[in-house]
């Protein structure tokens, strides 16, 4: 069977409706592609009405800022949604008891982090003010940037939560109902054009109604789980949840600090806050297929990690080489197409965004070997390999920190072909190991 004949099978209405495993992923995928298709594109009409009230020296300084709560995010949040996937989609049937008292320090343990962010950023915010952004004016939006890291750390926790009980129809719902008035409430923007600040605040009130919209039905499902358990039983999993989340963790800020990196160091040269500009935008454009990825991966790996556990393996490489061909097919696509309208979309954001296609590009090619990095790593998390898919990304954090800071001179152009090495580095020796990992487990499984 081609190519073409085996999506023409797998796609026909009798076959999604089945009970295949990949039927199934299917349709809890598609559920989520279509939500997150959505969000995205709102997000990126957002980018544009920011850019243009805004301009391309604040929204530089917008772009900092992000990059920035990118960092903290993982951080705050201590990698937990992951291993609430891993243990909820796992332990919820078979053992509530052990799924719950994960859940509760889940929550207690997230509480803490990010009342302690927003404390020491309110006490400190001229200080990071003048680090972040070189003045003390923008202490305001130091505080609100704190207040979006607490807000991504718990809707981050009603997604992993929905997700571990394959509610996809339910998450993708509350998705499109957030983007939908995150969009509205933006519109005065392009009329009124207010200030770094206020637009945050904006930003800040659609996040709060998405961390709402998935949280309730997520309390749903957590609550019966954390009635089986007390504070006492969850301080218990506290080892076996950082065993999980601290590779997970450690991954997720390497990663952030090699983006972080580079645009603070950017932000500090000769082309400063105007490339970063445009280099924000390239990686705005790269996130729709990183959330679609995020979207397969959500219906994906609570499936894996069952089909593992079960030591079904033909299903388990079934699934994962389906995946490596959607998400890298889509990838390659999608740049193409991006590529080919970059000066159209461009010109969108305003007249200092013309002519910068190349730069633009740069940051947007580099979604091809991070889309085959992003399958494998699903795989290894799957497995409950944490330290391995961890440990792969030494290489790209070590490339993309030194290569920065060792640059005399660095422009948006050098910052994106240091990046694009580090992808490309890092994909080579993933595929390697993936590869040889499920080489083993056939030799093995044969014998």
């Amino acid at each position: 069977m081609n190519f073409a004949q085996l999506v023409r099978t797998r796609l026909n209405r009798s076959y999604m409706l089945s009970d295949s495993p990949a039927a199934k992923w299917l349709r809890g995928a598609g559920w989520l592609f279509l939500s997150s298709l959505v969000e995205r594109a709102v997000g990126l009409v957002q980018t544009i009405m920011i850019a243009r009230a805004l301009g391309i020296e604040d929204y530089g300084r917008y772009a900092l800022l992000f990059s920035t709560i990118g960092l903290l995010g993982p951080v705050v949040g201590l990698q937990l949604p992951f291993a609430l996937v891993y243990f909820v989609s796992r332990y919820q049937k078979s053992e509530p008891e052990r799924a719950g008292a994960v859940v509760l320090l889940g929550r207690r343990l997230t509480a803490t982090t990010t009342g302690l962010v927003l404390i020491l950023t309110v006490v400190l915010s001229r200080q990071l003010s003048h680090w972040l952004f070189n003045s003390e004016n923008y202490g305001l939006t130091v505080i609100l940037g704190a207040l979006l890291v607490t807000i991504s750390v718990q809707a981050g926790l009603g997604d992993s939560i929905l997700q571990a009980g394959e509610r996809f129809r339910t998450l993708s719902l509350a998705r499109l109902t957030a983007a939908i008035l995150s969009i509205i409430v933006l519109i005065p923007v392009t009329v009124l054009k207010p200030g770094l600040a206020t637009i945050l605040a904006i930003v800040a009130g659609a996040g709060l109604y998405r961390a709402l919209a998935v949280g309730i039905p997520a309390r749903a499902i957590s609550t019966p789980l954390v009635s089986h358990t007390d504070l006492k039983q969850a301080l218990r999993q506290l080892p076996l949840i950082f065993e999980f989340a601290l590779p997970s963790g450690l991954l997720a800020l390497a990663q952030g600090i090699g983006a972080w990196v580079g645009n603070y160091y950017l932000s500090r040269s000769s082309p400063g806050l105007r490339d970063l500009a445009i280099v924000n935008t390239g990686l705005q454009w790269r996130t729709p297929i990183i959330v679609i990825m995020a979207s397969f991966a959500s219906a994906l790996l609570p499936m894996l990690a069952r089909y593992i556990s079960e030591d079904n393996r033909a299903q388990t490489f079934r699934l994962h080489r389906y995946n490596v061909m959607l998400n890298v097919g889509i990838a390659l696509g999608f740049c193409f197409l991006v590529i080919l309208c970059s000066n159209m979309i461009l010109d969108l954001y305003g007249r200092d965004f013309k002519g910068q296609w190349y730069l633009f590009s740069l940051f947007l090619i580099s979604l091809i070997p991070m889309a085959y990095c992003t399958v494998h790593q699903q795989y290894l998390v799957a497995s409950g390999k944490m330290w391995t898919q961890a440990l792969l990304f030494v290489p790209y954090f070590v490339i993309v920190v030194a290569g920065t800071v060792g640059c005399p001179q660095l422009t948006g152009n050098i910052l994106g072909y240091i990046q694009l090495i580090a992808w490309l580095s890092t994909a080579v020796l993933t595929g390697i190991v993936v590869a040889v990992d499920q080489r083993a487990q056939t030799s093995h499984f044969t014998d």
